[in-house]
């Protein structure tokens, strides 16, 4: 297993994380979502969406931003807080992002980033329906569907997602 530097991310990390997340994005997610909803990513776009999260614009109660570094680059990132969905539970969290770039699928990332942003606790996820690797990553961690679906259409068009819960290891 390689050795990763898990932090709270700070205002700094906003362009290293929007770089991951358009570069996993697009090695992740080709084929399995609208091409559009690729194409309209972009490294400066994101970087002054993930300032704002950093500034705290966004935050929902406990959230927060951890990025994953090697040999001091930022080779992925994970963002978690309290559930927003309508029908949450009372103290679930939520995962709302986790990514990390494909040369690093495999090697604990995933899961040193997944411990950081929401150790054991309850939690709740939305995932790609049509994203086997990561439902496997997920269902490992003790996660389940629990046959809510949706369409998050916040990209521009459509993306079909699953939700995955566990309770508290």
């Amino acid at each position: 297993m390689t050795e990763y530097v898990v932090r709270a991310a700070t205002l700094d990390d906003a362009a290293p994380i929007a770089r991951v997340q358009v570069q996993a994005w697009h090695e992740a997610y080709t084929g399995r979502m609208p091409q559009s909803v690729l194409d309209g990513l972009g490294v400066q776009k994101q970087t002054r969406m993930w300032e704002r999260v950093l500034r705290g614009e966004f935050a929902s109660p406990g959230s927060g931003v951890w990025v994953a570094e090697q040999g001091g680059e930022v080779v992925g990132f994970a963002s978690a807080g309290a559930c927003l969905d309508r029908d949450a539970l009372p103290g679930r969290i939520q995962l709302y992002a986790i990514n990390a770039v494909a040369a690093h699928h495999g090697s604990g990332v995933g899961q040193a980033l997944l411990d950081a942003a929401i150790g054991d606790a309850a939690a709740s996820l939305w995932v790609l329906d049509d994203n086997p690797r990561a439902r496997a990553f997920y269902t490992r961690n003790g996660f389940a569907l629990d046959g809510a679906v949706q369409d998050d259409d916040t990209w521009g068009e459509p993306i079909r997602e699953v939700r995955l819960v566990r309770s508290g290891r």
